[in-house]
C-alpha cells in the first residue's frame, strides 16, 4: 500500500491494518523543499551479496601469487538476512528526552521536527 496526501491519523490507521495483515506499507509527502517517506515492510527477508576476502600469503607482497590474486575475479557469497520493521505508530512514539536518545538526536536532521 502506498499513501500520499493523507492525514497523520489516516496514515497511522491504515499502517496498523497493513502491519497486522503482513502487507507492505509506504507513505510520504512533500511540502515545498521538505518531505518525508516511511516504509513498514513488516518481517522482511532478503539476500545480500557479500564479497569474499582473498587470503594472501604472509610476507608475499609481489611476485606471481600477488599478481594472480589481483587478476582473479572476486568471489562473492550470498547471505540471507531478516529485518523487522516497526509500525508508523511506534516510529512516531519515540521519546526524544533523556540520555538514551541523545545520540539519535544528534544524527536527526532538524527538518524532522518541523515535519512533526
Amino acid at each position: 500500500v502506498c499513501l500520499t496526501c493523507c492525514s497523520r491519523e489516516s496514515m497511522v490507521r491504515i499502517n496498523q491494518i497493513c502491519h497486522q495483515s503482513g502487507v507492505k506499507f509506504f507513505t510520504g509527502d512533500v511540502f515545498g523543499y521538505h518531505g518525508f517517506m516511511f516504509a513498514d515492510l513488516g518481517h522482511h527477508e532478503f539476500v545480500e551479496e557479500k564479497p569474499k576476502v582473498a587470503k594472501g600469503s604472509p610476507g608475499v607482497e609481489d611476485g606471481p601469487e600477488a599478481k594472480r590474486a589481483r587478476l582473479d575475479p572476486p568471489e562473492t557469497t550470498m547471505v540471507k538476512k531478516r529485518l523487522e520493521f516497526c509500525s508508523l505508530r511506534e516510529a512516531l512514539a519515540v521519546e526524544w528526552r533523556g540520555e538514551k536518545a541523545a545520540a539519535a538526536l544528534r544524527r536527526t536532521a532538524p527538518d524532522y521536527f518541523l515535519l512533526q
